[in-house]
């Protein structure tokens, strides 16, 4: 529990200082004052965006790893478990950027894992874990830009699981529910990169649903 509010406040930090970077190197550096009587003033040059507009992104993404899966462990103790099977999270957004500095919208994500249980002391098959779950989250989303063609991001999701199967399966057939939570969240820092006017690859890191996440946006104007 401590090393993920570990991550969390550091992946707050690593975006306060890379947005407070970006405010100083594009702001005034000598606060535009002239130097002694008579002399000229002078500012310095400051990077040039496109005029921004409002845009949706429609972004699709693969996570790894599915962090639900933590859920087969922590609800299981009757034997010692084998390999996880997982897929996804697969991600799904749409977010409304109404400034250059934030956007809001609706995430989801899809994912499975499986694991198998032993007998204690022996290699005997005891029986299976399984978890289907979807999640439905508010986003909010801030930006500091690089470049022209490259954006940094801190995303903030919280919302709900809803599971569709969540049991432990014994050799018998006999099934027993794995409690998930019902609070789902994902806090993450990532950038964007631009591939065409509309389209940009995205990339990011963080701790909820995932730890990594890739996948493709498409801007709507």
């Amino acid at each position: 529990m401590k090393k993920k509010y570990c991550l969390l406040l550091l992946i707050s930090g690593l975006f306060i200082t890379t947005t407070n970077a970006q405010i100083f190197i594009g702001g005034r550096i000598g606060g535009g004052y002239g130097y002694g009587y008579g002399h000229r003033h002078y500012r310095s040059a400051r990077p040039t965006y496109p005029t921004f507009k409002p845009v949706v992104y429609v972004s699709f993404g693969y996570g790894f790893p599915n962090l639900d899966a933590n859920q087969l462990s922590s609800n299981t103790y009757i034997g010692y478990s084998g390999n996880i099977s997982q897929t996804g999270p697969i991600t799904g957004s749409i977010d409304y950027r109404f400034s250059r500095s934030t956007s809001i919208g609706i995430m989801t994500t899809y994912g499975k894992a499986s694991v198998p249980y032993y007998y204690y002391g022996n290699s005997a098959y005891q029986g299976s874990a399984q978890i289907e779950n979807w999640s439905v989250m508010f986003d909010l989303m801030q930006y500091a830009p690089l470049s022209n063609t490259a954006t940094m991001y801190f995303r903030g999701a919280l919302g709900v699981n809803i599971p569709t199967t969540a049991t432990f399966t014994d050799t018998y057939g006999n099934t027993s529910p794995i409690v998930l939570p019902d609070l789902a969240y994902q806090v993450s820092l990532g950038a964007r990169f631009k591939i065409t006017e509309n389209t940009a690859f995205f990339a990011e890191a963080g701790y909820g649903k995932y730890i990594l996440l890739g996948g493709l946006s498409f801007a709507f104007k």
